[in-house]
């Protein structure tokens, strides 16, 4: 089911999440019209907002959720196969909401581990970044509000991390 304008307003009255899945190949057009057009609350990819500098950072502002899949973003051609230049490194340098996650596992032989192993190997990312990316990736989640606070409690605790009120 293709989802308009129309359908989208209908979504957002009835209290329905909307991730969009965007920007990973085609232009960064496609990114700004799921967020105004179909109302997306997180993207799915999104690497060629990049593209176009005053939507990317419009969405930074907004604190737009991008699922950032670096194992298949390499087979799909949507990044390029060298991962010290992917995408997602200007999205971690910019301190960008997103989430490190695998799509289509049985497609591309992949899982998260190999994901988080991959952006540590050749994009740098520390213990302490891996720690943000998952703090916000449960802030951006379509847990119901307790659910969710109680999910970041639980990571906060893991974490070690003392929180404030």
């Amino acid at each position: 089911m293709f989802l308009d304008g129309c359908c989208s307003q209908e979504a957002v009255r009835l209290g329905i999440h909307r991730t969009v899945h965007a920007g990973e190949v085609g232009p960064a057009t496609v990114v700004r019209e799921a967020v105004e057009v179909l109302k997306a609350e997180r993207i799915g990819h999104g690497y060629r907002t990049l593209e176009d500098q005053d939507l990317y950072k419009d969405l930074l502002k907004k604190n737009m959720h991008f699922e950032m899949c670096p194992i298949s973003s390499k087979w799909t051609g949507a990044c390029p196969s060298d991962f010290s230049k992917h995408p997602i490194i200007r999205f971690r340098q910019d301190k960008a909401n997103y989430s490190l996650n695998t799509d289509d596992p049985m497609i591309f032989d992949s899982n998260l581990a190999l994901d988080y192993s991959t952006v540590h190997k050749y994009m740098g990312f520390t213990e302490e970044e891996f720690i943000r990316v998952n703090i916000n990736s449960a802030k951006s989640c379509f847990l119901p509000d307790k659910e969710k606070k109680e999910l970041l409690q639980t990571l906060h605790t893991a974490y070690g991390i003392t929180q404030t009120s």
